[in-house]
């Protein structure tokens, strides 16, 4: 899922090569919904070709048990057999019930498969004045006891709720793959990253940044970074984009299947953990449990640590995390046009995937020229970041003769402190704050905003739009000329939209 992608970042080289002696990287799109990643350390290529291979095997074995989408999954075929009779059931499905039903239990029910009921019912009496209070407690009453029961090898249904095995079954498939390499003696160092969720072993260190998941941008502030040296886990779970809008207001999707409402505390929730299934589920459950209940479950737990973002913006982790916090300071004031700030520049856009099975992630840059064609902003960088380097970000042609020039002047490195890895396709989003590189605030004016597209294999675009960004003067959503390599283009200058005091719910509260 795209936002939990804007939720967790792990900057690192995202397309095929031996990055040193012995590193390979792998990149494949449209994997469990999602985008893969692999870092795989060995002495030869041969061998990190044969372990790509074994995962992406192991991936679609896994996902025809537990794939909830496919009709012909052991999962889905369970869910349409009948309630009462015992099913025979594959020990990896077994494994996956077996844990869901394990943390039910352990924390008071704020984690359960049958969710997908209560998302379903709401859903379809939302608005509707036929729909109760008593009528959603009849669904609750339902959930208070198992939802299945299981015995030698197979599995009984106790009711008749629709389930769903996304709050674990990622989790499940990193720890099997990572169970499966392992056996490999050639492999010194695994990284899968699935979506943003990964499990790790071995001498890759990864850097994990935490991005601000109320502020929806490719370019968002961070919030905590993170350094992976163990044999660990990480994910993450947000409701806060994801969601159903009714009357004016967002709901997350996220349901509390004690209330059967959505939650409302939380933003996101990362979780660190030994094991992917349980970094996935506590996730998902601290999402519900809120912040206090969250952090007492997570203080329990051994080798396990926790970092949450409130929907106010407030950041809290558990006493072992790892990383440092990096919260903004809050200014308050009674100024309603302080508390509405002046107008933003937001660039949104869409990476097209060509035809043909070769693909190569293109580099981006989004910036803004002033009228003498000065680069006094880059918004967004999408560039290969690390070894070798960001070699080929001449290949942008415009960005990078205006960015000598910038250098000269300014004497700072956009590219150590904007640029991100490739990201492959997909829509993005860039905000500019209104200030220059340098953080002083840009003066009204005309302007040019500049999106530069150069793709190995591909082709080289840019589109130039001349945009004048005056206080006081909005410029609605406005579409641009789309071109082989992006569509979607558009930008609009707005005050950002702010948070009530009523809605900054930092307390704890049930969320999923």
């Amino acid at each position: 899922m795209r936002y939990q992608i804007l939720s967790i970042a792990i900057f690192c080289l995202l397309i095929t090569s031996q990055l040193e002696a012995d590193e390979f990287v792998y990149h494949h799109d449209h994997v469990l919904g999602t985008n893969m990643e692999l870092r795989i350390n060995t002495n030869d290529s041969e061998t990190a070709t044969r372990i790509e291979g074994q995962v992406l095997c192991e991936i679609d074995r896994l996902s025809g048990i537990l794939s909830g989408y496919d009709k012909n999954s052991e999962f889905s075929r369970w869910q349409g057999s009948s309630n009462q009779a015992p099913f025979g059931a594959s020990p990896e499905l077994i494994q996956v019930l077996d844990r869901a039903e394990h943390w039910r239990k352990n924390t008071g029910g704020a984690f359960d498969v049958r969710v997908s009921s209560l998302s379903q019912y709401w859903k379809a009496n939302l608005g509707q004045s036929g729909s109760t209070a008593s009528d959603r407690h009849e669904l609750l009453t339902r959930l208070e006891s198992s939802p299945y029961s299981l015995d030698k090898g197979t599995v009984t249904r106790n009711d008749d709720c629709a389930m769903t095995l996304d709050g674990l079954a990622k989790g499940f498939v990193l720890d099997s793959i990572c169970e499966l390499v392992l056996k490999d003696q050639n492999v010194k160092g695994f990284v899968v990253n699935i979506g943003g969720d990964l499990r790790k072993f071995g001498a890759t260190k990864v850097p994990v940044s935490i991005l601000d998941p109320l502020n929806p941008y490719d370019n968002a502030s961070v919030k905590t970074t993170i350094q992976l040296d163990e044999e660990t886990s990480v994910a993450t779970s947000g409701g806060y984009f994801r969601n159903v809008k009714h009357d004016g207001k967002s709901y997350s999707h996220i349901f509390d299947p004690r209330t059967g409402l959505p939650v409302e505390s939380v933003a996101s929730v990362t979780v660190m953990s030994p094991n992917a299934v349980d970094a996935d589920a506590l996730a998902t459950s601290i999402s519900v449990l809120g912040i206090k209940s969250g952090m007492a479950l997570i203080e329990d737990l051994v080798s396990t640590e926790c970092f949450i973002v409130s929907n106010g913006g407030q950041s809290f982790a558990s006493t072992g995390w790892p990383g440092e916090i990096h919260d903004a300071t809050v200014q308050e004031s009674d100024d309603e046009e302080a508390e509405d700030g002046k107008e933003e520049l937001v660039v949104n856009f869409t990476l097209n995937r060509p035809k043909g099975s070769r693909y190569r992630r293109p580099y981006v840059a989004v910036w803004l020229e002033d009228l003498e064609g000065f680069p006094v902003k880059t918004g967004l960088l999408f560039l290969q970041t690390e070894n070798p380097g960001p070699r080929w970000h001449r290949d942008l042609t415009r960005w990078y003769r205006n960015n000598r020039t910038r250098k000269l002047v300014e004497k700072t490195d956009v590219i150590g402190t904007v640029s991100s890895a490739t990201r492959g396709p997909g829509e993005y989003s860039a905000r500019f704050d209104g200030t220059d590189n340098q953080g002083k605030e840009l003066a009204d004016g005309a302007y040019t905003l500049c999106l530069e597209v150069a793709r190995e294999n591909g082709t080289y675009q840019i589109i130039r739009e001349k945009v004048k960004l005056i206080a006081g003067s909005p410029i609605m959503k406005k579409m641009l000329k789309e071109n082989i390599e992006v569509s979607e283009v558009s930008y609009s200058y707005t005050k950002p939209e702010r948070k009530s005091k009523e809605d900054d719910t930092s307390k704890s509260g049930a969320e999923n």
